[in-house]
């Protein structure tokens, strides 16, 4: 996709991402972006996850702080297996 293309989170989140041998390792569960100096978003990299959350609700997220429970149970369940790509990276 060129770098330019104008993009809506919904084309991406769910969408399956496979690696260069062209396996699937999991699903689009989250998207990182930062702002250019345009005041645009760019994607920077998917958070892809192998099971089957749909929504992680940013207990993915390593630097998310939350409750002592809430977070142990996101280090057992939601973080297991779950990969940060970097867009470049991407092959969907």
């Amino acid at each position: 996709m060129p770098p330019d293309t104008p993009l809506r989170a919904g084309r991406l989140l769910r969408r399956p991402v496979r690696d260069h041998d062209g396996r699937i390792i999991g699903r689009v569960a989250d998207i990182e972006t930062t702002r250019d100096d345009e005041g645009r978003e760019r994607v920077t990299a998917l958070i892809v996850t192998p099971g089957r959350w749909g929504r992680l609700l940013g207990y993915e997220r390593r630097e998310s702080g939350g409750p002592w429970l809430l977070e142990h149970l996101a280090r057992i369940v939601l973080r297991r297996g779950t990969t940060r790509v970097p867009w470049p990276d991407t092959h969907l």
